[in-house]
């Protein structure tokens, strides 16, 4: 079914999110935030050391939830609005699989490559060869390949205005006082997706592009839900398990510039489905 593969790389989502560049390395430190708990007073006596790893097992799951409930909840909301606006389905389908795509090349990390111009330029290109063969065969100024030229100007506009620093800083809501406790942890997780970091904004961003072209709320939830799942989960193994984490973090972290790649390719292959209305089809063959 169509839903259940959605569910999945909704998950995977929440897997690459955490895995990405600039959300696994502060992974330790909102773990010592919300617990109290750092990885250098986690090995100290035996007993001593289960009672506080269970404790921060317990932060953990109330920051999870936090942050859970916020994503559900836009969700929810950008599948009603996608509902509200059904009469302009297809012209909305395609802008949103637009900005999949456009999404999906920012989390390359292609805007901070020394040769960004170079790619733009290759991929200007490459764009107004495929819209001058689809004029050529089709004398339709709004041929098959108009979009491909149409993200590539918007790529050219996204850089060389700047708006592409915005998707790298980092957002983050402050939060005045050291939490306490269970309801301390779930304000942060609170805090915490309302100012996500760059690296969970593009792929959140297009799950919630995608969740809004559900046709049902309940499936828009479901999206949102397994991709939090796909964030969280990690998040707490890793609390339970803080001094194995570095061992893992030293590994991945020669992955991470693979990482955004792959992560970056998965978004631009979910907007061209989107595009293209593949995703269906193919979900459908997958039975």
């Amino acid at each position: 079914m169509e839903a259940n593969v959605s569910v999945l790389a909704a998950f995977l989502a929440g897997i690459i999110a955490f895995l990405s560049p600039c959300v696994l390395p502060i992974i330790p430190g909102y773990i010592a935030y919300i617990s109290g708990v750092s990885a250098q007073t986690v090995a100290v006596e035996k007993e001593e050391e289960r009672k506080r790893d269970w404790s921060v097992v317990y932060a953990a799951v109330a920051f999870v939830v936090g942050f859970s409930l916020v994503f559900t909840l836009l969700g929810a909301a950008s599948t009603f609005v996608g509902q509200f606006l059904h009469e302009y389905r297809d012209i909305i389908t395609k802008v949103a699989a637009t900005l999949v795509i456009l999404l999906g090349i920012h989390f390359t990390g292609i805007f901070q490559s020394p040769k960004v111009k170079q790619w733009l330029l290759l991929f200007m290109g490459v764009s107004l060869v495929l819209y001058g063969y689809g004029l050529a065969t089709t004398h339709d100024y709004f041929n098959d390949f108009v979009i491909i030229l149409i993200i590539a100007i918007l790529l050219y506009v996204v850089y060389y205005t700047g708006i592409y620093k915005i998707l790298y800083k980092q957002k983050t809501t402050e939060v005045k006082r050291k939490p306490a406790g269970i309801i301390g942890a779930f304000i942060v997780g609170i805090a915490f997706a309302f100012g996500w970091t760059p690296c969970i904004g593009p792929v959140l961003g297009a799950i919630l592009i995608y969740a809004s072209q559900q046709e049902t709320v309940l499936q828009g939830i479901t999206l949102l839900f397994a991709f939090s799942m796909g964030l969280g989960i990690p998040f707490i193994i890793t609390a339970a398990a803080i001094d194995q984490f570095f061992k893992f973090f030293n590994f991945v972290r020669k992955y991470f510039l693979v990482i955004e790649i792959v992560g970056g390719l998965l978004l631009i292959l979910i907007g061209i489905l989107l595009l293209t209305g593949k995703l269906e089809s193919i979900s459908s063959g997958l039975l």
